[in-house]
């Protein structure tokens, strides 16, 4: 059992989430949300909702008859796995998330190529803490853009590199054309159900993210209703900025984006009753001297609370925390900023996490280097979760240690305890070794450097997975001529 330390109830308490639920009923019913898209229009119709042009107004009868359908947790099929995703379970992740431009290990910054994508791919795959994979950068300028879907083939890198399952994003239409975006949709869900040969169940994970402030694009809701339809989860999330997208103070915020969020959840429901779906914010600060997004602020992580808070309420699973930083480099700030962003999660037990590791410049950039610090991040936060063993045997045992080593003893005595192994978590990256500094660190390095050194072991003992040639004939229909077996 993964401890629920529910961190967020210090920061939003159980009436401070009934407040914020009671307001963001008034934004659904008396201002709504925008849905820029027929179908879904006439989907809320048909419900009973208010449609006023592209407004859609929800009152509270519907919203909780939606919500009753919401399963408080699903899981996600692979034909090696069964991912379990909610509150029962630990936090589950996906690294590195769509930046085009890369910081390098020669620390230079470059755009990012399908070479990369693949890099990360491995990377993924071959870590202890992301429990799935998905493309670090899109529609990279090296491929090939002369199809009318490439991504499709984007999307089939994914099963050729890891038997992990997908997170994805939504097709668009710069690079999904000569069909609808929930064709495109339907026929990214229909090729994870044909290449694991699972028909009945959840098989990827898609990203949907609202427009703030209190809207959704065509694109994204094509891609909705394409994904419900074929019976997939869907994770509805906001991306607001204060005194920008969202209201200045962070309780404004709060409630925009809940209102925008359930709406979503609503549609989903509406489409097909008891289709999974997460509720997810990564909602954060601005800085207005500079008119920038300000994702490594103090803020985002109280927001984070919140979002945490609200999910729980409405017993859906929670999508938030994100290892993001506004730094340039993997530097001091870069390692503040992605630990308190990535707190809550662990700390206030999110179910799914995206962008655990590998981001920089508010989304913008992505590091193979922090991707491996990153983890580490990861690692301390979940031990530090688990917290101390308390019980009445561990403190007969501690005495009689205490007793044996009496005033001014010692506790060095033959080898290491088991106990000692179980409750100490000992980093392979962080430096704890003690000494004249400068030999030391013509040893070992800075830490930048000790990454660089694990990204090639673990890129240099990568193997792909082993696929069945029905699966690889399959992937071969989609990948680029260069990743064809």
């Amino acid at each position: 059992m993964y401890p629920n330390r529910k961190f967020y109830e210090k920061f939003v308490s159980t009436n401070d989430v009934e407040m914020l639920h009671a307001y963001t009923l008034q934004v659904l019913s008396d201002v709504g949300v925008s849905f820029a898209c027929e179908e879904a229009l006439e989907i809320f119709k048909k419900a009973g909702a208010t449609v006023e042009g592209s407004i859609v107004k929800i009152d509270e009868k519907l919203l909780n008859e939606a919500l009753k359908t919401v399963p408080s947790h699903f899981s996600v099929y692979t034909p090696d796995d069964e991912i379990k995703i909610g509150e029962r379970f630990r936090p589950k992740t996906v690294g590195c998330y769509g930046p085009q431009t890369f910081l390098y290990e020669d620390d230079q910054y470059r755009v990012a190529k399908k070479d990369d994508m693949v890099k990360f791919l491995k990377l993924m795959d071959t870590s202890d803490v992301t429990d799935f994979v998905n493309n670090s950068a899109y529609d990279t300028p090296d491929l090939d853009k002369t199809q009318d879907d490439f991504y499709l083939p984007q999307v089939a890198m994914c099963l050729k590199y890891s038997k992990k399952p997908t997170y994805g994003n939504v097709a668009n239409s710069m690079n999904t054309r000569g069909k609808t975006l929930k064709q495109g949709a339907i026929d990214i869900a229909r090729l994870y159900k044909e290449f694991y040969d699972i028909w009945d169940r959840p098989v990827l994970l898609t990203n949907c993210c609202a427009l703030s402030p209190l809207g959704y694009s065509y694109e994204v809701l094509d891609n909705i209703i394409g994904l419900v339809e074929e019976g997939q989860p869907v994770v509805i999330i906001t991306c607001s900025m204060t005194n920008l997208t969202s209201p200045a103070t962070l309780m404004g915020t709060v409630i925009q984006d809940n209102a925008t969020i359930l709406a979503g959840i609503v549609l989903t429901q509406l489409i097909n009753p008891g289709t999974p779906v997460l509720y997810g914010s990564v909602s954060t600060a601005s800085d207005m001297r500079n008119v920038t997004c300000a994702t490594g602020a103090p803020e985002a992580n109280i927001m984070q609370m919140a979002a945490l808070a609200l999910g729980r309420y409405y017993q859906i699973p929670v999508r938030t925390g994100i290892c993001v930083t506004d730094a340039l480099k993997p530097d001091y700030q870069a390692g503040v900023e992605s630990f308190i962003n990535l707190m809550p999660s662990y700390l206030g037990k999110a179910d799914f996490v995206l962008n655990i590791a590998g981001i920089l410049e508010s989304f913008s950039v992505g590091s193979y280097e922090k991707y491996i610090m990153d983890e580490e991040v990861n690692r301390l936060l979940m031990r530090i979760n688990r917290g101390m063993d308390l019980s009445e045997e561990k403190a007969k045992k501690a005495i009689e240690a205490i007793k044996k080593a009496g005033p001014l003893g010692n506790f060095l005595s033959g080898r290491t305890p088991k106990e000692y192994r179980q409750e100490h978590y000992l980093t392979n990256l962080f430096n704890r070794k003690a000494g004249n500094p400068q030999p030391l660190y013509d040893e070992i390095g800075d830490i930048r450097s000790r990454a660089c050194k694990i990204i090639e072991e673990r890129i240099e003992s990568y193997t792909l997975p082993d696929l069945t040639k029905t699966q690889r004939d399959i992937l071969n229909r989609y990948l680029p001529e260069d990743e064809k077996f």
